[in-house]
């Protein structure tokens, strides 16, 4: 009877770890910054968004299906390039929260360009920046929506989100 008991609490012990351990393992946000060849980045126009501001979306899907890697805050180093030239627009991240997105395949995340939708218009062929990696991002260059104008000379970003 001890055996049997001992046998059993063993076995839930060993059992319990590995269903735990499994658990954790899937569970378990990547440490590993995303770099530029993990990351593929699409821009699209936000058909919502609040009255006086119109968005750009930064669309961030994994490369590959075994893509496991983490992306925080807010691109940096953004420019937009029209005609080979860099437009001069200023960028300011918006200041919100900023937590680790796990990018994995089937698994995007966004961040948004904003714009006042009253200010003069510019039509970038490019947007490129660093992706939002920590301090040291990989730098990314986007083909910007055919047509869609940039307004203003100033934009904000928003960090990296679900």
């Amino acid at each position: 009877m001890k055996r049997t008991g001992t046998a059993l609490i063993a076995g839930g012990l060993v059992a319990g770890g590995l269903v735990l351990g499994a658990g954790s393992a899937n569970a378990m946000p990547s440490d590993h910054p995303c770099a530029a060849s993990d990351v593929r980045v699409t821009v699209a126009p936000d058909p919502s968004h609040s009255a006086g501001h119109e968005a750009y979306v930064l669309t961030y899907t994994a490369a590959s299906p075994a893509t496991n890697c983490k992306l925080e805050g807010a691109p940096t180093a953004v420019s937009f390039l029209s005609g080979g030239r860099r437009l001069p627009v200023a960028v300011t991240p918006d200041g919100s929260e900023v937590l680790p997105v796990n990018l994995r395949d089937g698994h995007p995340a966004v961040s948004r360009i904003v714009q006042r939708a009253a200010a003069a218009p510019a039509t970038p062929d490019f947007v490129t920046f660093d992706l939002p990696t920590g301090p040291y991002g990989q730098p990314v260059s986007v083909a910007w929506p055919a047509g869609a104008p940039l307004k203003g000379d100033a934009v904000v970003v928003t960090p990296v989100g679900n």
